[in-house]
């Protein structure tokens, strides 16, 4: 299937690189049009960038596009992007598992770094609860894929993802959104913006999002215990609290202002307060022919409707976030400085049902979590000649985070904490010379310093709303000082005018970590890796080719992916509190692994009216050695590991071919109106979604088609937009479980549609 894929894939990038674009002579409304230019800021320098000219992968999505394909979250996003699965986390609202060309992390303990690091607006976000970006007063988005540990700093190991909001434009304009679709959605945004002097002006925004769930819970299902099923006293269904899952109650404000004391300073300051109490998870059992599994034990099967789900604890969610940001800009005659500074603020309680069942097996009721975080950048971006650019500054990042976790089991209900200080500072460097008119070098390089401190109160130690810790396992104490240095090097040569190739060398790195989930006070001890270090050769070819009408970009890559942080077995000194069985679970640097791929993306503008562009990546990620990996096939841990197994597996979460196309045609009508239509199609190779690779929960492959037509009335700002998303109603889930208690998926967005009407004015 995935060789079928590829090959037709393969044939239309050929046909697109032979295409000839239709020419008219006559008519000159329908002139062929150049391919839009576009500018990247993530690179941090004196003048934008234009991405074509990056020796880089990165896809740059710009705020027309978010509206057109309704994307609403970074999720949405990531469905546009070649070898990127940006899915949220199964248990948390807004919590991104992100992987990029295969590296990313999959879980949600919260001492563990990502791999994928999100910057908004310059500013790092530490914690990943609330991650999961809205697209509201988005001026756009790029997802940079490989390492980026020069410019961006730690825990980009698989790539970054840089998010910019609108900016006030210093002129007086407003705009209105509202949007109507099935399951009571309701979303209304609002902005406006303008002058309060010549030398300063602001701009508010305003955005609520309000919609049902698309799993309804009625209660249904069967509980008839089989013979010999262990007995619980649990009553049959059809009893308990209903209603829908995951529900969307979120509302974000956002103010800015812009001083320009001179035409050489400008200072922005933004902030933005966010309220999210959408629901829970949507975790659904399905029926496994393990007979060991709990849920059958006791009798439970689920609903057939793959839209309906059975909980006993409906849960919630309750997100603040307040985060203020300010940057100023100084213009030299060489340059500009650039310093931004930022404070965050989050509090977030949650509920959820894991286990998706009627039945009390694995509840995380009454989380509470805390996280607060300071970032400062100073920067100097310039130019000593007409051939040399380059920019140099200083980074400092603080974050400290408080995070209660409760685990009720049925016959046990308890509760733990972790609280953890986090501080870091980076320098760094990167210089491009020109060493003709042609030929440029890149290199740069980054040094890096954190510290981490960790209190640990095991799962059990804590009084359940979090008030006090006490016993053996309760204020377990560690802390770790790790440092780096991430060099880039790059060449780029452009063959003409239209057609540039390229080859880079680069590295990255992901922090040490604490196990913040360990089962034991040994587990804990010894579970304090060292860093994750990612090295990545990548050669490139970006071309703008046919007079400005097609786009073409390629990228071959080869990771070498060291010291990978995962879960494995070893040996320890046998005691009934530390270690009761001789063999211990610890989070170590168990694995080294090789990950190669490719990608490819292209846009061609057929007519003025008319254009394709699409994408795909493949990525081949395989390990070389999993030391303490137990994976003889045997449920549960036990001594028996075989490294050469471990050889086997593949990587969680990580589809090896992705790919998508989007075709736009744009009409323009007599009366002065104006019609739009844009339809897409995202494909999603399978992928397993557990180191051991179990058949039962593997992610089958999945497409995604979209469309949307938007009509924009004569001599108006006002648009109307009709738009259907999973149009073909494809049944498919981001991510599935199997362990001793239950097997669970959480499904994917079934077929929606929707209707909103726009209004901007001057």
């Amino acid at each position: 299937m995935i060789k079928k894929n590829l090959l037709c894939l393969l044939i239309f990038f050929v046909f697109i690189l032979n295409f000839k674009p239709i020419a008219y002579t006559q008519d000159t409304s329908n002139q062929i049009s150049d391919i839009e230019e576009i500018v990247v800021t993530s690179q941090k320098r004196a003048n934008a960038i234009a991405a074509q000219d990056l020796p880089a992968s990165v896809t740059a999505i710009n705020e027309d596009l978010i509206i057109k394909s309704d994307s609403l979250d970074l999720t949405d996003v990531g469905r546009m992007v070649p070898n990127a699965t940006l899915h949220p986390s199964a248990t948390f609202a807004g919590t991104p598992n992100f992987l990029i060309r295969g590296i990313g992390v999959s879980g949600t303990t919260r001492s563990l770094d990502p791999t994928v690091g999100i910057i908004v607006d310059g500013v790092y976000l530490g914690f990943p609860v609330g991650a999961n970006l809205d697209m509201f007063d988005r001026e756009s988005v790029e997802i940079l894929r490989g390492p980026q540990g020069t410019l961006i700093g730690r825990n980009d190991t698989g790539g970054a993802i840089v998010v910019r909001s609108k900016r006030p434009s210093g002129n007086f304009g407003a705009k209105i959104d509202a949007t109507i679709g099935d399951y009571n959605r309701k979303d209304f945004s609002a902005s406006i913006e303008g002058p309060f002097s010549d030398k300063v002006s602001g701009k508010i925004a305003f955005m609520s999002r309000d919609r049902d769930g698309y799993w309804k819970d009625n209660n249904g299902g069967t509980m008839v215990p089989a013979a010999g099923a262990i007995a619980r006293g649990y009553d049959e269904t059809g009893t308990g609290e209903s209603g829908t899952k995951p529900d969307v109650d979120l509302t974000i404000v956002k103010p800015m202002l812009l001083i320009e004391p001179s035409e050489n300073l400008d200072i922005t300051f933004i902030a933005e307060f966010l309220t999210d109490k959408s629901g829970t998870a949507n975790s659904r059992n399905f029926v496994n022919n393990d007979a060991l599994r709990r849920t059958q034990l006791f009798g439970y099967t689920p609903p057939e409707d793959r839209y309906e789900i059975n909980h006993n604890l409906m849960g919630g969610n309750d997100l603040e976030i307040e985060t203020y940001i300010g940057e100023f800009n100084l213009r030299t005659d060489t340059g500009i400085l650039t310093g931004i500074a930022s404070y965050r603020e989050l509090t977030y309680d949650s509920s959820t049902d894991f286990d998706g069942s009627p039945i009390t097996l694995f509840h995380f009721p009454d989380n509470h979590e805390e996280q607060e975080q300071q970032t400062f950048e100073l920067r100097y971006a310039g130019s000593n000649s007409n051939n040399i650019d380059y920019v140099v500054g200083i980074s400092y990042f603080d974050q400290e985070m408080f995070v209660g976790e409760r685990r009720d089991f049925g016959v046990v209900d308890i509760a733990g904490v972790t609280e953890l200080q986090h501080d870091s500072v980076g320098i760094f460097a990167e210089l491009d010379y020109m060493i003709t008119d042609r030929t440029k070098l890149t290199f740069g390089a980054r040094w890096t310093e954190e510290n981490k401190e960790v209190i640990f109160n095991a799962i059990g130690s804590c009084e359940k709303d979090f008030s006090s810790c006490s016993g053996p396992s309760s204020g377990l104490f560690r802390s770790g000082t790790y440092d780096d240095t991430t060099p880039k090097f790059a060449i780029t040569h452009a063959l003409n005018d239209d057609v540039n190739i390229y080859a880079s060398y680069t590295q990255g790195f992901r922090s040490g970590s604490f196990d913040a989930r360990a089962r034991t006070i040994d587990s804990f001890l010894n579970s304090q890796p060292g860093p994750e270090e990612v090295t990545s050769i990548e050669l490139g070819l970006k071309s703008i080719l046919n007079d400005g009408r097609i786009m073409f970009n390629l990228a071959v890559f080869q990771a070498d992916y060291d010291d990978i942080q995962k879960l494995a077995l070893e040996d320890c000194v046998v005691d009934t509190t530390t270690c009761p069985s001789g063999r211990i679970q610890r989070l170590i640097n168990a694995a080294v692994a090789t990950i190669e791929g490719i990608e490819i993306e292209t846009k061609i503008n057929i007519t003025d009216q008319f254009s394709i562009e699409g994408s795909i990546g493949y990525t081949d990620a395989g390990f070389d050695k999993f030391e303490g990996f137990d994976a003889d096939g045997v449920p549960g841990y036990d001594p028996v590991t075989d490294p050469a197994a471990a050889k086997a597996l593949k990587f969680e979460r990580v589809p090896e071919l992705t790919y998508n196309i989007m075709a736009n045609y744009y009409q323009p009508l007599t009366s002065g109106a104006e019609l739009d239509f844009r339809v897409s199609y995202s494909y999603t190779d399978d992928f397993t979604n557990n180191a051991t690779m179990t058949r039962a929960i593997i992610t089958e492959s999945f497409g995604l088609l979209d469309a949307s037509i938007s009509y924009t009335f004569a001599q108006s700002n006002l648009k109307l937009t009709l738009f259907g998303k999973n149009i073909t109603d494809e049944d498919y889930h981001d991510f599935a479980l199997d362990n001793a208690l239950t097997s669970l998926t959480w499904g994917g967005v079934p077929d929606t549609y929707g209707l909103r009407l726009s209004y901007s004015f001057e």
